[in-house]
């Protein structure tokens, strides 16, 4: 595995729009009111520490309400709808991370850690491409953070079409579209947990044994070709996942 050195890979930073600014602060202010008391501070004292004015604030506001993020009553404080936080990241919904993070109000980074091609595939992610070990494919490892902070860590490993060299630095789901002429439009994954090895430990600068959501993740084509396979350590602070089950019917009551 040839190791290269770490690379950004998103565009450079531009100051984001008004609107973008305030709801960002204001959904890092969620986030951290549903860890205490769940209230969130009025509406003047929101513009004076956002530095707007109270309409943005009610309008950014009032967003996040039809969103399910909070709870605004006339008269009564503002408060954090802590299942609507839930509903907002379900795990049978997929999304780019960058989204998903710039979604939970927070700035983020993405990094190129390594990248190269493939000389055989391990036993298990052959089985679960259902190709053979020499396969071509291409190997790329990346770093997410989330203010500044290290989010997660993914090696996601795609299969090359024959005649196929090059080894691509887009985002997943644009590379294998790009290489292969059509979308991804299935992804089975499998979470789990793990704890972090010295090589993850230092990646997310945590210490030796610290928890990692780990979500393993096959993707196929309409076709129903599988065409990569990702392995993903998240730290498991950041972003909290929710899957919506639906009860069958007849529902008894006692």
């Amino acid at each position: 595995m040839t190791r290269a050195p770490a690379t950004t890979a998103t565009a450079p930073r531009v100051e984001a729009p008004d609107e973008e600014r305030i709801r960002s602060a204001l959904l890092r202010r969620v986030r951290a009111a549903n860890e205490q008391d769940r209230r969130l501070p009025g509406e003047f004292d929101l513009a004076a520490e956002l530095g707007c004015s109270r309409v943005q604030v009610r309008q950014a506001l009032a967003d996040l309400d039809r969103s399910g993020l909070i709870r605004r009553r006339q008269g009564a404080a503002t408060v954090v709808d802590p299942v609507g936080l839930r509903l907002n990241v379900r795990l049978e919904e997929q999304f780019d991370y960058a989204d998903l993070l710039a979604r939970l109000g927070y700035e983020v980074g993405v990094e190129i850690l390594e990248s190269s091609r493939i000389a055989d595939l391990t036993s298990h992610v052959a089985a679960l491409l259902d190709v053979p070990a020499r396969t071509p494919a291409v190997r790329v490892r990346r770093r997410w953070t989330a203010d500044g902070a290290p989010a997660m860590v993914a090696a996601d490993i795609l299969l090359l079409p024959p005649g196929e060299g090059q080894v691509p630095e887009e985002p997943l789901f644009h590379a294998a579209a790009t290489l292969w002429g059509e979308p991804v439009v299935w992804e089975i994954t499998t979470p789990s947990a793990a704890t972090a090895d010295g090589d993850l430990a230092a990646l997310f600068g945590l210490p030796e044994q610290s928890p990692l959501m780990v979500f393993e993740t096959v993707g196929m084509l309409a076709g129903g070709r599988r065409i990569f396979y990702a392995l993903e350590h998240h730290k498991s602070d950041l972003v909290h996942y929710s899957v919506v089950r639906t009860v069958r019917p007849p529902w008894h009551t006692t």
